[in-house]
């Protein structure tokens, strides 16, 4: 198995002395040299030197009002024994639209954004900066229009009580994950009903993933926390308490397909995975509560490696219970009593944001999802009232917290409902956030539509 971490200069090194070796005149070693040195320049124009060839843009969140402007700028950070420099290219963008237009703005080649001359909806805007030779090629800085963050609003709100003996059909005790399919169908594991259940978006029960349980064969969950399917509809489910913790993998039907990742502390074994993800190879990541940790696997559940340190430093684990891979395959971590950090893909620390808040802001944070621009969406509580209401305004209960790609605070979205405990959300491709909340007589999915 290859070391992901071999540079590519070795390998391009090794390639060179393999090529110097079998050839045996002066001739044909300059032509291969001169070759090599040809593609190597074509490499070199599109792809990253190093994991650490980063690039960063500025400013990365800026209110402005209609028909104003703002110059936003890219670097290439400084690393070791090698100074900051502008990037050979960059190529702009709007709400990923190249160069933008009339309803969200414009952006010119050298950065210059001009804000729309009517405020669109939703006033959040995305500044989207393509660098090729960067590590993390798609860049994000945040315009909001007005002085106020941007606000979300509830579209559509379903309940349903709460099962108070064994779940039934439809009928949840402990709702944890959830997750779309690609129709746009609502999963959700029920983890003391060792159920996964399907809903539309309205709430009409569609069926079970699997077999139920509780149980330990093949198809059967036991306290099955975290659920996620991938664009083809297939469905992981990491079931992740008592003597026997998997990873489990179901077709879109939700037939069992295969299993993985065994109970233990060695390499590749688990002993409570909680956030999920999946990078643009395909390969899923779990972070692993108690062992501290991210395993990351093939997608047919070949263990490839894992990172990770207990510790309170920055970079370390302190109880990690949620994760989101953007388009970068940066991978973002947060702790549950915070705060939430960003890695590359390798495990290495970039930043932290979202700390603990005490007395009066949240202090949990239970799990994390995001959106096609990069954006953090982190659910939270505080450690007073039924679980934690956390105070935005009056009646109000604070029960998620929105952050750009680099740790900017943008907004934060509160349920309807008064009282819940530890929610999870997921971000459709629309910008919809399908939030799940359980209270003491009744658990719902409300989703919010942003303004």
């Amino acid at each position: 198995m290859l070391n992901r971490k071999d540079s590519y200069y070795y390998h391009q090194k090794a390639a060179a002395n393999s090529r110097f070796h079998s050839i045996g005149s002066v001739a044909t070693v300059i032509g291969v040299i001169v070759m090599g040195l040809a593609m190597f320049c074509v490499q070199a124009s599109c792809e990253p030197e190093s994991k650490y060839h980063r690039a960063t843009i500025a400013p990365s969140r800026v209110h402005l009002e209609t028909g104003e402007q703002e110059k936003f700028k890219v670097v290439m950070v400084a690393t070791r024994l090698m100074a900051a420099a502008a990037p050979k290219e960059v190529q702009w963008g709007v709400n990923d639209i190249p160069g933008g237009n009339e309803t969200y703005g414009t952006i010119d080649e050298e950065g210059v954004y001009t804000a729309p001359s009517k405020v669109p909806s939703p006033r959040e805007i995305h500044i989207c900066a393509t660098v090729p030779e960067s590590a993390n090629p798609h860049l994000w800085a945040t315009v909001v229009l007005g002085d106020k963050p941007p606000r979300y609003k509830s579209v559509r709100i379903w309940t349903a009580p709460v099962a108070t003996e064994s779940a039934t059909a439809g009928h949840m005790t402990d709702p944890h994950g959830i997750a779309l399919d690609p129709k746009g169908n609502i999963l959700i594991s029920d983890q003391r009903g060792h159920r996964v259940y399907r809903y539309t978006a309205e709430g009409e029960y569609l069926g079970e993933i699997g077999k139920g349980g509780p149980g330990t064969e093949p198809g059967q969950f036991k306290e099955p926390r975290m659920v996620i399917a991938d664009a083809t509809g297939n469905i992981f489910v990491t079931d992740s308490k008592g003597d026997r913790p998997r990873v489990q993998v179901f077709d879109p039907e939700g037939n069992f397909l295969r299993l993985f990742a065994p109970k233990g502390m060695k390499p590749g074994m688990i002993l409570r995975c909680h956030g999920v993800g999946f990078d643009d190879q395909d390969n899923f990541h779990t972070v692993d509560v108690d062992n501290m940790r991210v395993n990351v696997y093939t997608y047919g559940g070949e263990f490839l490696y894992d990172w990770g340190v207990e510790g309170l430093d920055p970079g370390n684990f302190n109880s990690p219970h949620g994760l989101y891979i953007d388009r970068n395959n940066d991978v973002f971590v947060s702790g549950y009593y915070g705060p939430t950090q960003k890695f590359n893909s390798e495990g290495d620390f970039l930043l932290s944001f979202c700390p603990g808040d005490p007395p009066d802001g949240s202090v949990y944070f239970h799990s994390l999802t995001g959106d096609k621009w990069g954006n953090v969406y982190v659910t939270c509580r505080t450690s007073e009232g039924y679980d934690g209401a956390l105070s935005l305004g009056v009646d109000k209960a604070l029960s998620l917290m929105k952050f750009n790609n680099n740790g900017d605070f943008i907004t934060a979205l509160s349920f309807t409902a008064k009282e819940h405990r530890e929610t999870s959300a997921v971000v459709g491709e629309d910008g919809r956030v399908y939030a799940l909340f359980k209270g003491q007589d009744e658990m719902g999915v409300e989703i919010f539509e942003e303004e």
